[in-house]
């Protein structure tokens, strides 16, 4: 067998050396070759087709959670507007309790005194501290000047009386058709005696005319009806005294009394007359 020359193998060495660094470097290019193409159609994959749809499907989603929040705030809005509703209606229907327990306990107060419960009926906004009309009538046993009070006092007096409803002249008309005869009781334990006789709506008050002139009274003496005229009985509240004018002899000339504080607003009231008959 023929053998190599020393050259003759340095040259195979360097053969075989190049053979396997030309392999070497020809897998190295077609892996390049390859993970270049795979990324590019991985980009393309993912700007044309995958990050559109995801984008549209997310769009999606967001107008979906707005709609439903938009939806879910229309309905708490609802429910927050009931909610008041039913809380005005709450506090109007206490209030109307209330004004009905007092009146049953004034009434309990008021021993063989006739009374008639009533609600108001109808108070318009043009007359509104001239005239009520009330739910009862004749049948109900109302007659004309019988006082009409609230859990606080007297308010007004029986004008007009109908079958079934009655017109009630409250005590701050401008044309008062009766007087009230009224009594106040005094610091030193006496009392004087007087007359309602308009009411001042500039003073916001009941010019009242006492009997005795040279009493002595008082800012905040209560002041009730005497039971001595009209229908209606004693110690019934009309007010309280708020100012007082004197002559030039420094005798009272006119008491201003306050009326009662719910006279501006009430839905119930009591209908009093004198003691019934045993």
């Amino acid at each position: 067998m023929r053998k190599f020359t020393r050259i003759q193998k340095r040259l195979l060495t360097i053969i075989v050396v190049l053979c396997i660094l030309a392999c070497a470097m020809f897998g190295l290019r077609q892996n390049s070759i390859t993970n270049i193409g795979y990324s590019a159609w991985t980009y393309l994959k993912y700007g044309l087709i995958q990050y559109p749809l995801s984008s549209i499907g997310n769009a999606v989603n967001d107008f979906s959670n707005l709609w439903h929040a938009y939806d879910d705030n229309e309905y708490l809005t609802k429910q927050l507007a009931q909610q008041k509703n039913y809380q005005t209606a709450y506090e109007d229907e206490r209030n109307k309790n209330k004004q009905l327990e007092a009146l049953l306990e004034m009434k309990g107060g008021l021993g063989d005194t006739k009374t008639i419960s009533v609600s108001v009926l109808e108070r318009s906004g043009d007359s509104w501290l001239q005239t009520v009309t009330i739910s009862a009538g004749k049948r109900q046993g109302v007659e004309k000047n019988m006082l009409v009070a609230t859990s606080d006092g007297a308010i007004g007096l029986v004008d007009s009386v109908q079958t079934y409803t009655s017109t009630v002249q409250l005590l701050t008309s401008q044309h008062l058709n009766n007087d009230i005869a009224i009594k106040m009781s005094l610091e030193d334990g006496s009392s004087v005696e007087g007359v309602l006789q308009s009411y001042d709506t500039e003073k916001k008050a009941y010019r009242v005319s006492l009997f005795d002139n040279d009493a002595i009274v008082t800012k905040g003496q209560k002041v009730a009806t005497s039971g001595k005229g009209g229908n209606y009985p004693s110690g019934i509240l009309i007010g309280e005294v708020k100012d007082v004018s004197l002559n030039d002899d420094s005798i009272i000339s006119t008491v201003y009394v306050s009326p009662v504080s719910n006279m501006k607003s009430f839905d119930y009231c009591l209908v009093i007359g004198k003691e019934e008959s045993k």
